[in-house]
């Protein structure tokens, strides 16, 4: 009787124990020398894609551009909306990011980040940047279960991303929904069994 209901705690932890598949989205493909950035109509890392609204084009600082923050970074044209998805569609969530100035006026400014949630609702958060071209790193709150996510440069201060995490979970095997299907049927099993004694 101990060993059946161990085999059925086991097939159910094992079951629900399928992790997160986390990754930094890093942007270092995209580290080269010289003065200008790349500019390319969309981008793909890690199995996440980025696309622009306006002009249709991102870009990438590097080492000789005086926007250049310490690393590659992805940014785009002022005004433009940048959406970040799953390529395969899946739901996935965002716990980090690092932001820096790319092309701007002087001083500090706001960049808020909106997560478009399974089920349609939204989650938003906004950063405070102080306009320097060194990056910083930023704590999302809330962002999970995303379909999307977007942020939008301004009119006079656009900015760059770096080192997104996000992660997605892990989608079960067949077997584990069988192994989970087991356990749920050795513990009604005996259940029915102590109640029948």
């Amino acid at each position: 009787m101990t060993l059946l209901r161990a085999t059925a705690v086991a097939a159910i932890l094992a079951a629900g124990g399928a992790q997160a598949q986390s990754t930094t989205i890093s942007f270092d493909t995209l580290e080269q020398p010289g003065f200008f950035g790349s500019v390319f109509t969309s981008y793909s890392e890690s199995g996440y894609d980025f696309n622009s609204s306006f002009l249709g084009f991102l870009s990438s600082p590097h080492q000789g551009n005086f926007a250049y923050a310490g690393s590659a970074g992805l940014g785009a044209s002022a005004l433009s909306t940048t959406t970040l998805k799953r390529t395969d569609g899946a739901a996935f969530s965002l716990s980090t990011i690092s932001l820096a100035d790319l092309v701007s006026f002087p001083g500090s400014y706001d960049v808020t980040f909106v997560g478009h949630q399974v089920g349609g609702g939204t989650v938003t958060q906004t950063f405070s940047l102080d306009g320097s071209h060194t990056f910083s790193d930023y704590t999302f709150t809330g962002f999970s279960n995303l379909l999307s996510a977007t942020w939008k440069e301004g009119a006079f201060h656009t900015f760059q991303v770096d080192n997104i995490g996000a992660s997605v979970s892990a989608v079960p095997e067949p077997a584990t929904y069988g192994m989970l299907l087991g356990g749920l049927g050795l513990l009604a099993f005996l259940r029915r069994r102590k109640n029948a004694a």
